[in-house]
């Protein structure tokens, strides 16, 4: 940043009475050696991804027992005597000379209140990881234990084996997605799949016409290694290979679903490369987990319609377990569905600066870092993400458009390796499904279907046995029973699901479509409008 910048930055954290966080600290005088040192070791380090951290000196901070506001800087401030700023930055130079590697740090100086104050602007670093000396830990006048202190929201602390690891990854500039695979090669890539990302993402046709290899290349699939031959990058493996967990392990998606009415739970695995697991999750989502019921409010007019889960909060956060999964982790990606909740886990934390609590408390993250960024950049392509940082907001919304409980992020501490999301179920569709549990279908359906049918009395076609007999002559009594019943729900809705029909009549869902076929063959039905939002309509 430039000086000017760096002023009229620090000018105006003191001015509107910023509080300290991960990229502030305050000093009332420099003779704080200790935490001086540590916290500008920790700005050099930049654990957050900052910009740059700012420690200013000539102003005491306080607590500001009104708002509940910790570390607000007192006004005026303290300053700093302008006979004593030479001496007061030549005492800093000295001090920071126990960082080793050198740390990139800009002393400035500005007044506000009529008062002088310094600027110890710290850049982040690209040579560490930085670490405080020994010889530091053993001055009498410093006594700070020597090691690579990072900057954890207003605590300039010592990392945990977590974070520490965290940080030399860092520095190596290690991405696990961009490494080679240790033995896939080009030819454990699909061409198929390939090709068919290419038609999907709108691909010129002369990308999409190239050979194999030549397409590997402009993708920037593979890479030549130091024994010879093409090997693919672990990305290209997540997303093109048949069986990616092949080569790296445990690189699927498992949803372990609570079976109703049983302490058992049923598990699905979702295989193949990861693009196709997201879809292939959200649709397994939409058929067989998500509900939704209609409400009439007693003595009103209308009706409103409430899920148990929104799709688009699954299909979000879903898709994120995916694209910020870290791969080199060997556990799956781990989605818990119970009779009140789902939760999806991550075996690995955001990136800094993003916190769990700021997942917890904000819905904008326009500074997100992410781990694997060819596989963010697909799936944008994709449109698996809607817009960079913005699954969150999403998700948060749909849960509150829809009525639900707002999104739980864990844990709450900084040494699990984990992130865990919980998507509590619509208290208001809890309510509708215990009553037509305890009350029996027949009784509520009226109230709590899924779909309110307008105009019922005018609308509703009698169907009777004798009718589908004569224009279904023949069908045995089997199927003209089964035909009777599909036609019956229509009747009552005509939105009636595939999977709804499957689950009444205990068949499959290739039977039903096979009946409803047969039935649109024969001119007793015919469907309204599109697969996704039309309708049923029975024309005998």
């Amino acid at each position: 940043m430039r000086i000017v910048d760096i002023q009229r930055m620090a000018h105006d954290i003191i001015d509107r009475c910023a509080v300290e966080n991960d990229y502030i600290e305050y000093k009332k005088t420099a003779s704080f050696r200790d935490g001086i040192l540590k916290t500008v070791c920790a700005f050099s380090n930049n654990y957050m991804n900052r910009e740059i951290g700012l420690i200013i000196i000539g102003v005491e901070e306080e607590d500001d027992k009104e708002s509940g506001r910790k570390a607000v800087p007192i006004r005026p401030i303290y300053g700093v005597d302008e006979a004593h700023i030479e001496t007061t930055e030549n005492e800093i130079k000295s001090l920071l000379a126990n960082i080793h590697p050198a740390p990139t740090y800009h002393l400035i100086q500005d007044a506000i209140d009529n008062r002088i104050y310094i600027i110890l602007a710290v850049e982040p670093g690209n040579n560490g990881p930085y670490e405080t000396s020994q010889k530091a830990e053993k001055d009498p006048k410093i006594k700070l234990k020597a090691g690579r202190y990072i900057r954890v929201r207003r605590d300039s602390r010592l990392p945990n084996k977590r974070e520490e690891f965290e940080l030399l990854k860092k520095f190596a500039d290690y991405h696990f997605s961009s490494e080679l695979n240790e033995t896939a090669t080009i030819d454990d890539l699909n061409y198929e799949y390939m090709k068919e990302y290419l038609v999907k993402t709108n691909a010129s046709s002369e990308v999409r016409a190239l050979s194999k290899l030549e397409m590997a290349k402009a993708m920037n699939l593979i890479d030549s290694s130091e024994y010879g031959g093409n090997r693919a990058k672990n990305f290209a493996v997540l997303m093109f290979a048949e069986n990616p967990e092949q080569f790296i392990p445990n690189s699927y998606v498992e949803v372990i679903r609570e079976v109703a009415g049983t302490d058992k739970m049923e598990s699905k695995s979702f295989k193949g490369p990861i693009w196709i697991q997201a879809q292939r999750v959200r649709d397994y989502f939409k058929d067989t987990i998500l509900a939704s019921y209609t409400i009439r409010e007693p003595g009103k007019s209308g009706a409103h319609r409430v899920f148990n889960w929104p799709l688009e909060m699954f299909e979000e956060l879903s898709a994120n377990c995916i694209l910020h999964k870290e791969y080199s982790q060997q556990q799956y990606i781990g989605i818990y569905v119970y009779r009140d909740h789902i939760s999806f886990i991550n075996h690995n934390r955001p990136i800094p600066p993003v916190t769990i609590e700021d997942l917890n408390n904000k819905v904008e993250f326009d500074d997100r870092q992410y781990l694997n960024n060819e596989i963010k950049e697909m799936f944008f392509k994709l449109n698996l993400i809607q817009s960079y940082g913005s699954g969150i907001r999403r998700a948060k919304q749909a849960m509150e458009t829809n009525g639900s409980p707002r999104l739980v992020f864990t844990p709450d501490n900084d040494t699990d390796d984990y992130t865990q999301v919980v998507a509590y179920i619509n208290e208001e569709f809890a309510r509708a499904r215990e009553e037509e549990e305890k009350d029996g279908i027949e009784n509520v359906r009226e109230n709590v279907r899924e779909n309110v049918r307008e105009n019922v009395r005018e609308n509703v076609r009698k169907i009777t046995k004798e009718k589908i007999r004569i224009v279904l002559p023949d069908y045995s009594e089997k199927k003209v029973e089964k035909v009777f019943c599909i036609l019956n729900m229509i009747n009552e809705n005509p939105h009636t699901s595939l999977d709804e029909m499957r689950n009444e009549l205990n068949v499959t869902e290739r039977t039903v479509v096979r009946y409803i076929s047969e039935m649109k063959d024969r001119g007793i039905l015919e469907r309204v409008g599109p697969d996704k939002g039309g309708s049923w309509k029975i024309l005998i």
